[in-house]
């Protein structure tokens, strides 16, 4: 890559100390509108009327299970949105993950199923290299409590030190105890507990949040007027073995969910509808044309 257009020193540098960077302005709005009318109406909800915000089970804790609109094709094929991540990687090379969404109305006393926050990682940290990549666009503005993403970096910071201290035998990585900001440090010759204030991320619809899946994180509760809509998404250089190009190209020709994210409440298997229409980006996207 000659040149820099949304990956700079400075996002590398946060990236390296924090775990995670933030790029402003990277999905169009009309890409961002369309995904997030297609997400609420996936949920059933009106987002001019509160009272149908809170129509998903509890279990989903606003992970919504939809994976093959048109409009989230629109934004995993994103010319921007590719040229971010292919600049992070410095290669142009890249695959495309298929993830899922979020729907995160405020925090509601009548409304039980709404969670307050759930600090984790995806992936055990206890595994044997640098971690790999997440991603996620903001489809809607998260203000100061707004129940966007959250993070750890103080834990990503010192992490060997907490796992030495925490991840005992039945470590849970997804439910691992910092959903109260506390995390314990065991030095040789003291063991002290200092309260972590989770980092939270306020940004506009189209910016892009990626982070080191050795990062803890998560949502935060939604102390806002209006509902936290967002994607997932991440491209990566292709593994060196076919199967997941393979499977990329079946689960677009066929609308369903990757295996693994299979199961959920409400979700549809396959989604109705013909596939997605995919630019020649999208289909080099998937591997079903070269690059």
């Amino acid at each position: 890559m000659t040149s820099a257009r949304w990956v700079q020193d400075e996002h590398r540098q946060l990236c390296r100390t924090d775990g995670y960077m933030v790029i402003r302005d990277v999905v169009p709005p009309e890409l961002t509108h369309n995904a997030a009318r297609e997400i609420a109406a996936f949920v059933g909800a009106d987002l001019n009327d509160s009272a149908s915000w809170y129509n998903s089970p509890a279990v989903l804790d606003g992970l919504v299970p939809l994976h093959h609109a048109q409009s989230l094709w629109d934004i995993r094929q994103c010319g921007n949105l590719y040229e971010a991540f292919a600049e992070f990687w410095g290669d142009p090379h890249l695959l495309v993950d298929i993830n899922r969404c979020i729907f995160r109305p405020p925090a509601h006393s009548n409304h039980s199923q709404i969670s307050y926050g759930n600090i984790h990682w995806d992936t055990d940290p206890r595994a044997p290299g640098k971690g790999s990549l997440q991603g996620i666009v903001l489809l809607t503005d998260v203000g100061r409590n707004g129940g966007g993403y959250q993070c750890l970096p103080s834990v990503f910071q010192n992490l060997e030190a907490w796992l030495a201290q925490n991840a005992r035998e039945n470590f849970d990585f997804f439910n691992p105890g910092l959903n109260d900001g506390w995390a314990g440090f065991d030095r040789s010759w003291i063991k002290q507990w200092f309260r972590v204030k989770p980092k939270q991320i306020q940004g506009k619809a189209g910016d892009l949040i990626l982070w080191s899946t050795r990062l803890p994180h998560g949502s935060a509760t939604n102390l806002s007027q209006r509902p936290r809509i967002a994607m997932s998404v991440s491209m990566q250089p292709p593994p060196a073995d076919d199967h997941y190009r393979e499977s990329l190209k079946d689960w677009w020709r066929t609308k369903r969910a990757p295996l693994y994210w299979r199961g959920l409440p409400g979700q549809l298997d396959p989604e109705p509808g013909e596939s997605a229409v995919l630019s020649e980006l999208g289909l080099k996207l998937i591997g079903v044309l070269p690059w």
